[in-house]
């Protein structure tokens, strides 16, 4: 997906709300803004927007001297989902369809993004509104069709605390069938996205092989990814891919990707064809 204009006024509210994270200092605010700013004319429209936000972080960290802004938030991210596992598994054992139930949590679960103004939201009501919403766009069928014959299966995570909700669907799709599950990971940190330190601290390495991806990208940008990393995409029978950074680095490629999301802004949902908000599973 390319950047539209109405891109650019996110990246700046997000590079505010990073300094702000690191410093109360507005002279630092301000040094970021027009770093920011200063850098959209360089770039082409024609690069995805976690492309364009990935140089925008790169600026970031320089003036404010923080690789991680967004640290704190995300241990008490991973903390107060974790929190919740045990009421979950309950929920979805409980539930008439259990992997449908898994898959409505995990596209909830990505609701918390700091990117956005989606990160804001209680959990509690976050997951309320999965257990009784409709998927806008329903790929389940296709999704079981795909899953019920495969064998690898690479799950290419997103935000912290979200994992959680990422766990307990690959907990319940191996269940269901026994199956080789890669989860991969960021690098290095960027906004909120999840790296090996916040997977492990969910126990993602008990029901899943965590993989870096070898980027800092908010996304998975396959000409920045690792030969691992990359070796795993072409040999996956499934790739599950989370959340609106992913859809937006990985919409034109030809795998078989199953796209689970929230649609977070007025561009994504009017390409998928949906509201604002809207929860959705496409393959």
């Amino acid at each position: 997906m390319q950047t539209y204009l109405d891109c650019i006024p996110c990246l700046l509210t997000q590079a505010l709300k990073a300094a702000r994270a690191v410093t109360d200092d507005e002279d630092t605010h301000r040094r970021v803004l027009n770093a920011v700013a200063g850098m959209v004319p360089q770039l082409s429209l024609g690069l995805s927007p976690p492309e364009i936000t990935q140089y925008g972080y790169r600026l970031i960290y320089q003036i404010t001297g923080s690789s991680d802004p967004f640290h704190q938030a995300k241990v008490e991210a991973n903390r107060a989902v974790l929190a919740l596992y045990p009421h979950l598994k309950e929920v979805i054992a409980g539930a008439e369809d259990p992997l449908l139930t898994a898959c409505k949590l995990a596209i909830a679960g990505n609701s918390i993004d700091l990117a956005t103004n989606f990160g804001q939201m209680d959990i509690g009501d976050i997951i309320e509104t999965a257990l009784v919403s409709p998927l806008a766009v329903n790929g389940y069928q296709r999704f079981l069709s795909s899953i019920s014959s495969a064998r690898r299966i690479l799950y290419l995570g997103d935000n912290a605390g979200e994992i959680v909700f990422d766990r307990l669907l690959i907990e319940e799709m191996r269940r269901v069938r026994e199956l080789d599950i890669d989860f991969v990971v960021r690098e290095r940190p960027i906004i909120n996205d999840a790296t090996r330190d916040d997977a492990v601290a969910v126990g993602m390495d008990r029901v899943a092989r965590i993989v870096s991806n070898g980027s800092d990208a908010p996304a998975t940008i396959l000409s920045q990814c690792s030969p691992e990393m990359l070796g795993l995409f072409y040999a996956a029978d499934v790739i599950i891919a989370k959340g609106q950074g992913n859809y937006e680095s990985l919409d034109a490629e030809p795998a078989n990707i199953f796209f689970f999301l929230r649609a977070k802004c007025p561009i994504v949902a009017g390409l998928l064809g949906v509201n604002v908000g809207d929860a959705v599973l496409k393959q």
